[in-house]
């Protein structure tokens, strides 16, 4: 049986486990911490010179990530984020304007997962902003942006 705060919220399972082990174990979303991630601006830089356009466009993403702690007391927040990578050397993806830097920008080494870890206190919020800039070939269609 699984127990939060004194509450009865389900049943799991759960394999064996030595004394002092260490173990993870996924007790689904609390409702009193709202995490909000959010697309702010999409902007496409069409330059053209001398009426031909240029041979790269370039797409600026402009994102917030927002937790809100809505509990009676202090929680430990890990906070994960797929940031683009580019497998194809034609296209350029560069991070900027970030406004907490992340813990680690390569988790447990897999690129482009970034973690933020921080305290946050009883009824507080905590923003993240960052700036996500794709330049590619102008006849080029990038996928999953």
């Amino acid at each position: 049986n699984v127990f939060l705060g004194g509450d009865f919220v389900g049943t799991s399972t759960l394999e064996s486990v030595a004394p002092g082990q260490e173990f993870a174990l996924y007790m689904g979303s609390d409702e009193n911490v709202k995490v909000e991630r959010k697309l702010l601006e999409k902007k496409m830089d069409d330059v053209l010179i001398g009426g031909i356009p240029s041979p790269t466009k370039k797409v600026t993403y402009k994102y917030k990530l927002a937790v809100e702690n809505y509990k009676g007391k202090t929680i430990r927040v890990n906070l994960f984020d797929a940031i683009p990578v580019s497998e194809d050397e034609r296209i350029k993806v560069k991070v900027s304007q970030i406004s907490l830097e992340p813990k680690d920008k390569e988790w447990k080494k897999k690129k482009g997962v970034w973690h933020w870890e921080f305290q946050l206190p009883p009824k507080a919020k905590q923003e993240i902003f960052y700036t996500c800039l794709v330049e590619c070939p102008r006849d080029m269609r990038v996928e999953g942006l």
